[in-house]
């Protein structure tokens, strides 16, 4: 289950699920990069130095995001990564941060192993099937069992706003018969994409999976949307902390 929490005065969005961990999903409150919104670019600058005074860290572990199915395990000294949609950290106190405007984010932990990831799922990555790709790449160069993985795939645009035409709908729909995916309405095609995004990690065995109910684009007032906006808009976070042992 999620829920609000404050962060050093900040409104932020946390599961029970992984609530001792320094990971959750920032809201309009607490922005840590403006995108096209040029007047929140100080607020976010601000933010970002905050967090990392606030961790005593040399930087942020980010990447460019081109909406592909790139998996990056991040290097200790190299804070940025090209063309990349998922991170995945077994660097002691190393922090990851991602960003969302509508894209599912999803966040990966293993409390066993100490060992994370960040994921950006738009459709594109949900029809690229980047979230398997993170959690099977996790596992097979990391050794970290399946499922230990705790995933938390937090707020995004919901079927209720995500509508689409049919070329689309045949990207990311494998299997037709299952409605639960979708539904079509006037020739368009409403499609559930953290539905989606949980069944790949149901698919190799991970069942420890919190999903968010919250649609970015109804609650555009705590979120940011760029469907609900017309793409001037800044971005909400997924962040995730990887502590010292």
């Amino acid at each position: 289950m999620f829920y609000f929490d404050d962060f050093y005065g900040k409104k932020v969005l946390k599961s029970f699920l992984l609530a001792d961990i320094d990971c959750f999903f920032t809201t309009r409150d607490f922005v840590l990069t403006s995108a096209s919104r040029t007047d929140l670019e100080f607020e976010a600058n601000q933010n970002r130095k905050f967090l990392t005074e606030k961790f005593g860290l040399k930087g942020i572990y980010t990447a460019k995001q081109t909406h592909s199915a790139n998996v990056q395990i991040i290097k200790s000294e190299k804070y940025f990564y090209d063309d990349t949609d998922a991170l995945i950290s077994d660097v002691n106190n190393s922090l990851l941060i991602l960003n969302f405007a509508d894209c599912v984010p999803i966040i990966l932990y293993s409390k066993k192993d100490n060992i994370g990831a960040v994921v950006h799922a738009g459709w594109r990555g949900t029809a690229l099937k980047i979230l398997k790709k993170t959690a099977l790449k996790m596992s097979t160069e990391l050794n970290v069992k399946l499922d230990n993985i705790t995933a938390l795939i937090g707020p995004s645009i919901g079927k209720c706003c995500f509508e689409t035409d049919e070329d689309v709908f045949n990207k990311i729909v494998e299997d037709k018969s299952q409605k639960k995916f979708y539904e079509k309405k006037a020739n368009k095609y409403h499609i559930d994409l953290k539905l989606l995004n949980c069944s790949q990690l149901e698919e190799i065995g991970i069942k420890n999976i919190d999903i968010c109910s919250y649609c970015t684009c109804c609650m555009s007032d705590i979120f940011f949307s760029y469907r609900k906006e017309n793409g001037i808009t800044a971005r909400h976070s997924a962040v995730l902390r990887i502590k010292g042992i």
